[in-house]
């Protein structure tokens, strides 16, 4: 009895070790996979270095043109393996979402959201920082597409004396975002370059608002007109990932497009701003010029198209309170701050638009006694009080 009670055991033993040994293997084969795929994850984070983030803020009255940016972007990637480029669109009637083209026409989806406000600050942070979190190791530009009027607060455009929250940038249904918390939303340092498919972002107090997140800004002193950049991306998305010489032929593309054009729709201003000299020229602006001077707001040049002017040429403005000898200074850090620039003779000039005769690529806002609400939110502004400016 013994030795079968012995040998009973003994198959038991046997039976157990065989069951421990394949569950065993199996565990092991699933950890490996599992931290194969992780490693090729990580591995695959660290060789992408160029990434476009694009943030399509369309749900608004630009909803038709959302999706269509969307599939002109994916029709221009340009198929190289360190490059991505990541799309947050939000759009009328559609849900929220994250995508991802890694080539040509392929577009998938990463993450999906509740309906959300894309013009509250904190959406835009999240999704900046999902994007550096997905790619750790690549260095990043901005494109960003939604209505916008610059510095301006909300409502403001239309009718200066309605409205003292700064609310401008991009536009969700009635809520839009304000300069401010716009920038404040973005890490410093964040991007190479912003890129704003959006009207009246060249201003100065827009660049000085950005410059310690982005090293270069493509905007555009006047409106956008739709619709805007999508006949062209297919060609000029790739020059997104050439740095500050591709920002430049990108602009000098989009430039070209609408000189092309005939009659009312020849209409453009682009320039591309470098924001590291930002600081030298804020400085010589309060050390040089009179900013109690008298002026006259109908002899600058304007970029807008309304009964009240908003938007005027930087240059032209600050040059008349600066003396004669300062004047050849100036232009020269100008020139250093502009990078690149490019106007059409006029801008809608048969829709109650202006010719242009000045274009120094930023615009400014001049404080006008009619508009104490608007000059008051002014003060917020971080151009404002690096010029040491005095409010009317």
């Amino acid at each position: 009895m013994s030795k079968r009670r012995i040998i009973f055991n003994w198959s038991k033993t046997l039976t157990y070790n065989i069951i421990s040994k394949v569950a065993y293997i199996f565990i092991f084969a699933i950890l490996h996979f599992i931290l194969t795929s992780c490693n090729e994850n990580n591995d695959q984070s660290q060789t992408i270095k160029q990434v476009l983030l694009v943030y399509l803020a369309s749900d608004n009255s630009l909803a038709d043109e959302g999706q269509t940016k969307l599939e002109a972007i994916a029709s221009g990637m340009d198929n190289n393996s360190y490059h991505r480029i990541l799309v947050y669109l939000d759009s009328r009637g559609a849900i929220p979402r994250l995508m991802e083209i890694r080539e040509k026409n392929h577009i998938e989806t990463i993450e999906e959201y509740k309906a959300e406000n894309s013009a509250d600050p904190a959406v835009f942070r999240r999704v900046i920082l999902n994007a550096k979190e997905r790619y750790p190791e690549a260095s990043f530009n901005l494109l960003v597409f939604s209505h916008a009027s610059g510095w301006l607060p909300q409502g403001t455009l239309l009718t200066p004396k309605s409205n003292i929250d700064l609310k401008s940038i991009i536009t969700d249904d009635t809520a839009e975002m304000n300069i401010i918390d716009f920038a404040s939303a973005i890490p410093d340092n964040a991007f190479e370059c912003i890129t704003f498919e959006a009207c009246f972002m060249a201003g100065i107090e827009v660049a000085y608002q950005l410059k310690n997140k982005t090293n270069y800004i493509l905007a555009s002193s006047a409106e956008i007109l739709s619709p805007g950049f999508t006949p062209l991306y297919k060609e000029i998305i790739p020059l997104q990932f050439d740095g500050i010489t591709g920002l430049i032929a990108f602009a000098g593309k989009a430039f070209a497009y609408w000189d092309n054009q005939t009659g009312n729709e020849r209409s453009a201003t682009f320039s591309v701003i470098d924001t590291q000299h930002l600081d030298i020229l804020a400085n010589y602006v309060r050390e040089n010029c009179n900013l109690t001077h008298q002026v006259n707001i109908v002899d600058y040049q304007h970029f807008d198209r309304y009964f009240h002017r908003l938007f005027f040429d930087f240059q032209e403005y600050y040059s008349q309170a600066l003396p004669e000898n300062k004047q050849e200074e100036f232009s020269y850090l100008i020139d250093r701050t502009v990078l690149w620039k490019a106007s059409t003779p006029s801008f809608l000039i048969n829709n109650n638009g202006f010719d242009i005769h000045s274009h120094s690529g930023m615009t400014v806002y001049i404080e006008q006694k009619q508009f104490l609400l608007l000059n008051t939110a002014y003060k917020k502004l971080e151009w404002y009080n690096a010029i040491g400016a005095k409010s009317l």
